[in-house]
């Protein structure tokens, strides 16, 4: 929550710092039922993952959309040097029941969250992203372990957990004019550095940033933004494989493809077939370098 003499005049009539401080309580007493909810399967995955000890590890947070993660972990599999676990946060069982037989088929790890308490897409994340590092990560102990996208796809040879170097974390930076955060769909950390931390990775929309932002207050804050390395994000103009058209798409360090709202939005949804051609390309033999156009 934003610091009280941040508030304007104007906020303070509207009442807005309480409004802001029983919305965190709620969002709190959610996040704490949810994340203390451990069913049997939690166990199992913890047994069958222990081995990860000391490995770099990448974390899933699977939403709505079979065919995303299979095309993910696809491209994972021949361009990711760390291991791949997946983290269902759907909310329809059919899409369960696709995600689990997806990574069961290709031999990755997965694991059905809970039922998320909230259907706001940004808390719902968030609360999923924290649940995976108390219940999960804190107990597999990783050398390090990065949060992933449901729809980032690894389009070049990548090294998980390399990008820190000598960083506690390392992703793509959101700022706003109270604080700063990583952008949750693509985020790394070094357990040693922060395992032990109260890491809460919910939104904080009064200090202007969205999931992970109430990690400004454990984390961020104690940590010179100016003297941190960063992810970068450009909009990169990529040649459709079968109608030669320029598409944009996001490209997130000259490695991942961003496909954008996948689970819940429109365009993902009408530029789907576009996606599929781009993923039989890659198959192929197809590289960000020779798809990219700019």
């Amino acid at each position: 929550m934003r610091k009280l003499n941040d508030y304007s005049r104007r906020e303070w009539f509207r009442l807005k710092p309480l409004d802001h401080f029983l919305i965190d309580v709620c969002n709190d007493a959610l996040q704490f039922g949810f994340c203390k909810w451990k069913p049997k399967s939690l166990d199992r995955f913890i047994e069958d993952t222990e081995h990860l000890k000391g490995e770099n590890i990448g974390l899933v947070a699977a939403f709505e959309q079979p065919w995303a993660i299979e095309w993910q972990i696809r491209m994972a599999a021949r361009h990711l040097n760390g291991t791949l676990l997946v983290f269902d946060n759907s909310r329809r069982a059919s899409a369960r029941v696709e995600i689990e037989k997806v990574c069961r088929d290709r031999g990755v790890p997965y694991l059905g969250l809970p039922p998320s308490p909230t259907k706001h897409p940004n808390r719902s994340h968030g609360m999923a992203m924290t649940y995976i590092f108390h219940n999960v990560v804190r107990a597999i102990k990783p050398k390090t372990f990065t949060f992933i996208d449901h729809d980032l796809i690894p389009m070049e040879k990548i090294d998980l957990g390399s990008s820190l170097l000598d960083q506690p974390f390392y992703g793509l930076p959101n700022d706003s004019e109270w604080a700063w955060s990583l952008w949750a769909g693509y985020c790394a950390y070094d357990f040693a550095a922060v395992g032990q931390l109260p890491l809460n990775f919910l939104n904080d929309f009064s200090i202007g940033l969205d999931t992970g932002g109430r990690n400004w207050l454990p984390l961020y804050r104690n940590h010179d933004r100016w003297r941190l390395r960063f992810g970068t994000w450009r909009l990169a103009q990529v040649e459709d494989p079968l109608l030669g058209a320029l598409r944009p798409i996001d490209v997130i360090d000259d490695k991942w493809i961003h496909l954008c709202g996948a689970g819940y939005s429109s365009r993902f949804k009408e530029t789907l077939d576009f996606y599929e051609r781009l993923a039989k390309a890659s198959e192929e033999g197809a590289t960000l370098q020779t798809l990219s156009k700019t």
